[in-house]
């Protein structure tokens, strides 16, 4: 704890520093940040889609695995 105490007050000074900041954010990129935003949402599902077989394959026995190779008569 005391190695933390010399970053502590400037930590402290920065974070309680006010300062003017002119920032605009037109509508292109509020829509770029939707787009980023449900694309990431697609990714995660397809990458959860193609593991799901992975995933309960690790979980099943091997009996269970074979029966289920094995062709139907």
């Amino acid at each position: 704890m005391k190695r933390l105490a010399p970053l502590s007050i400037p930590l402290l000074l920065v974070l309680m520093a006010e300062a003017r900041v002119d920032a605009y954010l037109d509508p292109g990129s509020g829509s770029m940040l939707v787009q980023l935003l449900l694309g990431g949402v697609a990714g995660a599902a397809v990458i959860m889609k193609l593991g799901w077989e992975r995933f309960k394959d690790m979980f099943r026995s091997s009996s269970a695995k074979e029966q289920e190779n094995k062709p139907h008569e």
